[in-house]
């Protein structure tokens, strides 16, 4: 049988159908355009979408340290057993400006993977409601609780092993300076959707600063998913 269905207009017109099970399925073409306006969708006509996870969201607040030289300001480790890929979508570095401070280096940061979970400094707390505190909060409070192999800490004393070097970027922490408030984003280039970070398990990232000291406090904010 065959998949067009001819209807009578004028000389005859044919539908574009598929014939499925002997019922014709209507062929649409899909037209993309602002209102008043229709073109073919194609590759120079794309169809406008947004891509939405529907993984659970979670954030990391990492208050403002004092920096220094080596110093590894944070660590987020997806340890082995979780039975979760991490998938870390922004860090960002956020200059404290509410101290003065004087000083014309910039603090050179490094994003890196980590092979070991950090031992010591500040464990973080799930949810937590201290303004200085280093936290992870669901964006959805129906989320699933982190994974007890998901962790964190704010200046991990040891472990936190360096990995692979994602990049660096640099700060300048003179509070008197408004361009340096400008945002300071370690993965996302400025109008680019980039694949995530991938942290399976065993695997995790940080903060680490370069070997000059300079001055200022710096905190963070990393948003990733567990899928």
């Amino acid at each position: 049988m065959a998949d067009n269905v001819p209807i009578t207009a004028g000389s005859g017109t044919n539908v574009a159908t598929d014939d499925i099970g002997g019922v014709h399925y209507q062929r649409v073409k899909i037209a993309v355009g602002e209102d008043g306006v229709a073109a073919d969708a194609s590759k120079t006509n794309p169809m406008p979408t947004t891509l939405i996870s529907a993984a659970p969201v979670y954030r990391m607040f990492v208050p403002a340290q004092a920096v220094g030289a080596n110093k590894v300001f944070f660590d987020l480790f997806n340890a082995t057993g979780s039975g979760k890929v991490m998938k870390v979508k922004s860090v960002r570095a956020i200059k404290d400006g509410s101290a003065a401070v004087t000083g014309t280096l910039s603090v050179k940061l490094f994003l890196t993977k980590t092979t070991a979970v950090g031992t010591g400094g500040t464990a973080h707390t799930e949810n937590g409601t201290s303004l200085t505190a280093i936290a992870i909060s669901e964006h959805d409070s129906a989320s699933a609780a982190l994974p007890a192999q998901v962790t964190a800490r704010a200046s991990p004393a040891g472990g936190a092993t360096a990995g692979a070097v994602i990049c660096e970027r640099h700060v300048f922490s003179e509070e008197t300076n408004a361009s340096t408030y400008d945002r300071v984003e370690f993965l996302l280039p400025e109008g680019l959707d980039v694949q995530p970070l991938i942290c399976r398990e065993g695997e995790g990232i940080r903060i680490v600063q370069g070997g000059i000291a300079s001055v200022g406090n710096i905190g963070f904010d990393v948003l990733f998913e567990l899928e």
